[in-house]
C-alpha cells in the first residue's frame, strides 16, 4: 500500500514526523508532500525511511498572494505535486488539514479517483470558519467526498459539528467521523508519575507567549487569587510570541511569586520543572490537542484547559478544570477549584497506552487499509 500525506506543517511540527516514522516502521510506503513558504525550515523533521521508495517532496515556494487567493494556491500546489509524482500510483491520500490539504486531496480524487482521509485541526475551525466563509461550499465538498474524517480531539469534533455552516450536512458526516488523538514522546510514558497528595501552591505554564496561548490572562487570574492564597507561585517556561516582553516585565514586577525560566528543551530538565510544580495551566483560545497537557498529566499534574479546546472531552477521568479563556474570573475560578479540590482529580485512571505513537500508527494503518479498499 502506498500513502500520500499532504502536510502543510510537516517541517514545523514533530507530530507528523512521529506518526510517519512509526508508519515507516510498519512497512508503509509513504510520499510526504510539504508545501513551502518563505519561513519554512526546509528539511526540518526529515528522517531516513526504512521502507523502500518512501520520500519527501517539497513544493516550489508559495507566493505572498497565495495567502489570499486560496484557489490559486491549491491549483499551484496540485500542479506541483502532479508534475513531480505519479499520483495514479497512490492507494490512499491523507490530508492533515481540512481546508489547505483537504482541497488538494479533493482535486486528486476528482482526477485520479484516489480515496482520501482528511483531518481537522484547530486552525481549520478558528481561522478558516471565521475569516473564509467563501470557502464553506468547498469545505462541504471536501467532507462529503472524504472516506473518513479525523478529529484530533473530542473537543474539536464537538465544536465543528455544532457550527452553523455544517448543520445541513451533519447527518451525512457522522458515520465518517473518528477521533484519533496525538501521541506523546516515549520519555514521558516511560517516566509516569503519580499525583502527589499535598496542599498545592505551585502553578506551571509551558508554551509560547502569544495571544492565543493567553499567558497574560493566566497571570491576571493568578494575581486575582494572591490575596486568597498568599503562598501561590507561578512558573513560566517558554519563549517567543508577541507577549513575551510583557510576560518578562510582569515576572520582574512580581518576582516574589512569578518566575520566568525561558526555554527548556532538555526533557530531563523539563521533567524536574514539572515535578517541582503541582498544577499545569494553559488557557489557550484555540488548541488542536495540546501535547503539553498530556505531558503534565503524565507527571502527576492536574490541568487547567479551555472549554472545547485541547484535551477537553478526550479522557473520561476527572483530570482538571475547563474554563472560558476570555474570562479572567473563569480562569481564577478554575485555578481555585484545582487548589481547593486537588485530591479529587483522577489522574491514576488515565490509560496512557492511548498515547503511544506505535499504537496510534497501528490505528492509522488499519484505517488507510480499509479506505484504500473502498
Amino acid at each position: 500500500m502506498k500513502c500520500l500525506h499532504i502536510c502543510n506543517d510537516f517541517s514545523k511540527s514533530k507530530v507528523h514526523k512521529n506518526l510517519y516514522s512509526q508508519l515507516d516502521n510498519l512497512g508503509l510506503e509513504q510520499i510526504i508532500f510539504n508545501p513551502i513558504r518563505k519561513n519554512t525550515p526546509l528539511g526540518n523533521n526529515s528522517f531516513d525511511f526504512k521502507t523502500a521508495n518512501s520520500k519527501i517532496i517539497y513544493s516550489k515556494m508559495l507566493k505572498k498572494y497565495h495567502r489570499i487567493l486560496f484557489r490559486k494556491k491549491i491549483n499551484f500546489l496540485f500542479n506541483e505535486l502532479d508534475s513531480k509524482y505519479d499520483l495514479a500510483s497512490i492507494d490512499i491520500t491523507h490530508a492533515t488539514t481540512l481546508f489547505s490539504d483537504g482541497a488538494i486531496a479533493l482535486k486528486i480524487y476528482k482526477k485520479y479517483k484516489i480515496p482520501y482521509i482528511v483531518a481537522a485541526r484547530g486552525t481549520d475551525i478558528s481561522l478558516f470558519f471565521k475569516y473564509r466563509p467563501d470557502l464553506i461550499f468547498l469545505l462541504k465538498e471536501i467532507l462529503l467526498n472524504a472516506s473518513k474524517i479525523i478529529f484530533i480531539s473530542a473537543a474539536l469534533n464537538r465544536t465543528f459539528l455544532n457550527h452553523p455552516s455544517i448543520k445541513s450536512i451533519k447527518s451525512r458526516l457522522l458515520s465518517k467521523i473518528l477521533v484519533i488523538g496525538n501521541g506523546i514522546d516515549n520519555f514521558w510514558l516511560s517516566n509516569l508519575k503519580q499525583q502527589a497528595k499535598l496542599k498545592p501552591n505551585k502553578i506551571l505554564y509551558i508554551g509560547r507567549f502569544d495571544g492565543n496561548k493567553n499567558t497574560l490572562s493566566l497571570i491576571e487570574g493568578v494575581l486575582k487569587l494572591k490575596s486568597e492564597f498568599p503562598d501561590l507561585k507561578l512558573d513560566l517556561v517558554g519563549f517567543g510570541g508577541g507577549n513575551e516582553e510583557r510576560v518578562i516585565e510582569l515576572s520582574n514586577q512580581h518576582n516574589d511569586f512569578i518566575q520566568y525560566h525561558g526555554a527548556i528543551h532538555d526533557k530531563e530538565e523539563l521533567q524536574k520543572v514539572y515535578l517541582s510544580n503541582h498544577i499545569f495551566a494553559m488557557p489557550s483560545h484555540s488548541e488542536t490537542f495540546g501535547l503539553v497537557y498530556l505531558e503534565a498529566l503524565s507527571q502527576g499534574l492536574p490541568i487547567l484547559c479551555s472549554k472545547n479546546q485541547g484535551v477537553d472531552g478526550s479522557l473520561e477521568a476527572k483530570i482538571g478544570e475547563f474554563v472560558n479563556p476570555k474570562s479572567i474570573d473563569s480562569i481564577s475560578e478554575g485555578l481555585r477549584n484545582l487548589i481547593t479540590e486537588y485530591n479529587s482529580y483522577e489522574l491514576s485512571k488515565i490509560d496512557f497506552s492511548l498515547f503511544y505513537w506505535e499504537n496510534i500508527a497501528n490505528t492509522y494503518m488499519e484505517l488507510f487499509s480499509k479506505a484504500s479498499q473502498g
